[in-house]
């Protein structure tokens, strides 16, 4: 894997994008070894805490990247330069996309929410015998 320097304030290109997304998918996978069996990623409540807490950020962050994403898309097809490799109807195409984006939001907005009531939970747990941070 390669190293990722994340910028926000660019610069930004087609490749820096691709570059952050996958990193984005294989960070999710790190984190799956990482708590995987008896959760050697974790030590005490409180990592459980930060991490659903990280978690529940990144939710709430990515309904505005599918947004920009469905934006981009319906100004690619009103401005004809998006085709179809298989002859479907691009604008249609679009529609549906757009509709999945718009219900993909919906859904990590509740998962969002759900979470933010799971660390309502975590933050009050400690190690026994105040071996916790």
């Amino acid at each position: 894997m390669t190293d990722i320097s994340l910028r926000t304030e660019g610069p930004h290109s087609p490749e820096y994008t691709q570059e952050v997304g996958t990193a984005l998918a294989e960070s999710a996978r790190v984190l799956n070894h990482a708590t995987l069996g008896d959760a050697p990623g974790l030590e005490y409540p409180s990592d459980a805490d930060r991490l659903l807490r990280d978690v529940t950020t990144m939710l709430d962050r990515l309904p505005q990247l599918l947004e920009q994403v469905r934006r981009w898309l319906d100004d690619q097809a009103v401005a004809c330069v998006v085709g179809h490799d298989q002859g479907d109807d691009v604008t249609r195409s679009v529609a549906v996309i757009g509709g999945a984006l718009i219900s993909a939001s919906g859904h990590l907005v509740t998962a969002a929410e759900v979470l933010r009531s799971a660390t309502a939970k975590t933050s009050h747990l400690t190690g026994i015998g105040g071996t916790d941070e």
